[in-house]
């Protein structure tokens, strides 16, 4: 009996002393960001090699892809997780008209991570400890490649040569 409840206030103390503070669980309502580091802060500034990530339409294309953008932007879109999918609210193609875009179903691997502005099935995202958005339970496997108008954009296991490797983060705040 001791010997647990030394073990307890051990990890409760090593948990309590982490380098990397654990940011709320979230299932709405989110941002997401792209960074190198896997384990979340409560601060996304804080996040090292952070960008911030934006929905939009590279040909005037019925689906939206997702990119990193710089500081500056106007506006970040807000994400919700429901059903392995992930979705925003944006406006259409030339903004015309302002739909829920939901991303493809299922991702697999090369893909893009598309989002279309019609109801999707089911997809394979969640998100892992309430901040790492995974496919198929897996973190690792995010890449930012270079897109065809010279967009940094996500891939699921993009193999590009110019892919680099990334984790995608929920947070409640803009990192700049």
């Amino acid at each position: 009996m001791y010997t647990t409840t030394i073990l307890t206030t051990l990890l409760a103390t090593l948990a309590a002393a982490s380098p990397y503070p654990r940011q709320t669980p979230v299932q709405t309502n989110f941002l997401l960001v792209a960074t190198s580091q896997c384990p979340s802060t409560s601060n996304s500034s804080a996040l090292a090699d952070v960008s911030a990530t934006s929905l939009f339409d590279p040909f005037n294309q019925k689906n939206y892809l997702l990119r990193l953008i710089a500081p500056g932007y106007g506006s970040l879109p807000r994400f919700n997780l429901t059903n392995g999918d992930l979705q925003s609210v944006a406006p259409g193609i030339e903004g015309v008209g302002v739909y829920e875009y939901n991303s493809t179903g299922g991702v697999a691997e090369g893909d893009e991570l598309m989002f279309s502005p019609s109801a999707e099935p089911a997809g394979n995202l969640a998100l892992k400890n309430g901040y790492l958005l995974t496919v198929d339970g897996e973190e690792e496997g995010w890449t930012i490649c270079d897109g065809q108008l010279e967009e940094s954009v996500i891939y699921w296991k993009g193999n590009d040569s110019s892919c680099e490797l990334t984790y995608i983060h929920a947070v409640q705040d803009a990192p700049y």
